[in-house]
This record gives C-alpha cells, sequence and structure tokens, in this order.
C-alpha cells in the first residue's frame, strides 16, 4: 500500500524558529509513514526518506518586485499538477499566505487544507514599510484562510482568540504551543561579589523583538554593576536595525559591554556561560527561544503581554515591554541581591511542565484526523 501523500510549499529556506517547526513537521509526517511532497524556489535543509523537493525555476531575483507575484503564481500553478498527479486529498501549509495558495490550487478538487499559523502577520506588518496596505493583505489572506482551510492551528490560545475575533471560524480553530527540546544544561547561578554576570537574548533583530527596551534598560544601571549582554541573532528587519541598535549602544557608552553575535549555530553553548535570558518581544506566538532557555534550566525574565503569560504565569518573571523602568530594576536586583537570581530560576522551572510533550505526535494526529 502506497503512503498517502501530503503536498506542502515553503519559498526558500530562513533561519528561525519558522523554518524549525516546518521542517520538525515534515519530518514528524515522514517517521509517521506519509510522503510529503514540498514546493519551493530551492531545496530545503530537510531530509527524510519519503520527504521530495519540487523546484520552481524562478526567473526572478528575491530582491525583485516580480519575485513574490511570479512565486506565488508558479507555486500555485505546480500545486495545483502535483495535487491532480497524485490525488493528494490534504494540504499543510505554515500561514495564511500558503494557505491561500493552496486553496485557489486545489479549488474544485475536494483537498483539505491544514493551515498553521505561527505569528501574527498583520501585527507584524504594523511595524514594517508600507504599513497600510501590508495590513491590508495579510487581512484579506487571513480572512480567506479562515475560511476556506479546513483547521487553522495556532501556537497561543492568545493568537487563536485574536485570530477569530478578526477573522471568525471558532468552530475549526485549535492551538498547539511549540513544546520544550532541550535538556538541562549545568547553569551555575553568579557569584554577584566576583563575577561578571552575562546576560543573553536569542532573537531576530526586528522593531517587534522591541530589543532597544533591553539596552535602554541597561544603559540605566549604575556603572560600577559587572556585567555584559549577549545579543544572538541576525537582522531580517529591513530597516537596518541593527545599526540602530549599534548606535545606540555607541551613544550610551556600553560598547564593551554589549556584544552582537549574529546568527549562531552554538546557541547552547553560548547559553551555558550566561546566568540569565531576557525576552523583550512585543508580540509572539509561541516563543521557541524562551522555550528552550527554560529547557536549560536558564533564568528568564520576558515582557508582560498575552501570549508570554501562558508561558511564564507568575508576575515575577514579567516585565512591562513598553517602559524600561520595570526591567532595570529586575535586572538591578538580580545583580545586587544574592538570593535572587535563584528565586528567579525556580519560578523560571516551574513553568515548564505544560511544554513538555511529544509536538511531533499532536502534530501528526491532527493530520491523521484530517484525513480520517
Amino acid at each position: 500500500m502506497s503512503a498517502t501523500t501530503i503536498l506542502s510549499a515553503y519559498y526558500r529556506h530562513k533561519q528561525g524558529g519558522f523554518t524549525t517547526r516546518l521542517y520538525r513537521a515534515y519530518r514528524a509526517l515522514d517517521a509517521a509513514g506519509y510522503r510529503v511532497i514540498y514546493v519551493a524556489t530551492e531545496k530545503l535543509p530537510v531530509e527524510g526518506e519519503h520527504i521530495q523537493p519540487v523546484i520552481l525555476p524562478m526567473r526572478s531575483k528575491p530582491s525583485s518586485l516580480w519575485y513574490w507575484p511570479e512565486f506565488y503564481l508558479r507555486a500555485m500553478r505546480e500545486l495545483r499538477r502535483l495535487t491532480r498527479e497524485h490525488q493528494v486529498q490534504q494540504h499543510v501549509m505554515f500561514s495564511f499566505f500558503y494557505a491561500t495558495l493552496s486553496i485557489l490550487a486545489s479549488w474544485g478538487l475536494g483537498v483539505k487544507t491544514l493551515t498553521f499559523v505561527r505569528g501574527d502577520d498583520i501585527f507584524d506588518a504594523a511595524k514594517k514599510r508600507f504599513a497600510r496596505p501590508r495590513i491590508w493583505a495579510h487581512s484579506l489572506l487571513e480572512k480567506l484562510g479562515m475560511r476556506y482551510s479546513h483547521q487553522v492551528i495556532t501556537t497561543s490560545d492568545t493568537m487563536k482568540a485574536s485570530i477569530n475575533q478578526r477573522s471568525g471560524g471558532q468552530e475549526k480553530t485549535a492551538s498547539l504551543p511549540n513544546n520544550i527540546v532541550t535538556q538541562p544544561l549545568d547553569i551555575h547561578l553568579p557569584n554577584i561579589r566576583a563575577d561578571t554576570v552575562r546576560i543573553a537574548t536569542v532573537s531576530v533583530l526586528n522593531p517587534r523583538k522591541n530589543l532597544m527596551l533591553v539596552l535602554r534598560a541597561l544603559s540605566q544601571l549604575p556603572p560600577d554593576q559587572r556585567w555584559e549582554y549577549l545579543l544572538i541573532g541576525s537582522d531580517n528587519s529591513g530597516k537596518h536595525y541593527l545599526e540602530e541598535l549599534q548606535a545606540f549602544t555607541a551613544e550610551a557608552g556600553l560598547s564593551d559591554r554589549v556584544h552582537f553575535l549574529g546568527w549562531r549555530d552554538d546557541v547552547a553553548t553560548l547559553l551555558q556561560s550566561c546566568h540569565l535570558l531576557v525576552l523583550p518581544t512585543l508580540h509572539e506566538g509561541s516563543p521557541n527561544a524562551l522555550l528552550e532557555a527554560m529547557g536549560y534550566g536558564l533564568p528568564c525574565l520576558a515582557s508582560h503581554i498575552p501570549e508570554i503569560r501562558e508561558i511564564l504565569p507568575d508576575r515575577e518573571l514579567l516585565f512591562d515591554p513598553h517602559h524600561p523602568a520595570e526591567l532595570t530594576h529586575k535586572l538591578e536586583r538580580f545583580l545586587q541581591l544574592p538570593g535572587y537570581a535563584g528565586v528567579i530560576k525556580v519560578k523560571t522551572a516551574q513553568c515548564k511542565a505544560r511544554y513538555t510533550f511529544d509536538w511531533d505526535q499532536r502534530m501528526v494526529a491532527l493530520v491523521d484526523a484530517a484525513n480520517g
């Protein structure tokens, strides 16, 4: 008996939590006995016995204005061809953009589109150039995706409620948060009288991630405090956000304490020598960086927003993401009070249980149910 074929699409590889979960979904489906065919403009770094790429022959370059229209039309045509050729009954897509590709490509063919939503694209659009047309476009994609997808799966209950309120579809939405996959590391609490306290943030660099708030909070610490800040991640803002952060760092006289490390493959090694993770984001789905740090056993402080409160319900672990004073105060306590780091570590560990589960199994179960 031949394996059931699932179709998917994603334009090309990018670093980040989005592709991390996308590739994990492909591998989980492959391990569960499905055949996964994905349409892309280049081979993605994901392997499996039954994972098959179909590469689009693009003429436009990624920087061209014609790239996305060309990709959309080529991908839609290829998805329709593959759906017919392999008699595919289900598409698995990540984001409403790709969901509409699936819906249009399979119109009239009886395909069920399962849409996984990793973030709120409408919120993101408001932080980018040409915000109004972006918001309009993403609102349209969301409404189409909600109406015509077989099921929509978000990464948090907060996101599910927001999308339902905007676009309806309460009867077809579910949430599947990210899970903790990392194992505990030997994380040492700092000796505040002798150690330089190492603070880290793991994040792509863009305004939504709100990294300037951390720099402003650090700039208000007493100058005699011993600390350094590692910012691990690359700039994907399209607005030279890294340069803005670096300019503030130099102006505040923090250049010898703040280190911009770019994208790194040795994050676990870097975090093992750190004492605190800070996540100042303005909006999230289910942040992998926070969950990974929790799995390592690293004390965490994060922004007081609904999505983060689902993960860290303890108020002591949260700070106002719009005003740096509260974060400055908590960092001062971390640097000055001998027992405070231990309190934060224990409280962080107490939040882990809900996010310790088999994500692959739950993801495959959703696909199995749609095939049933």
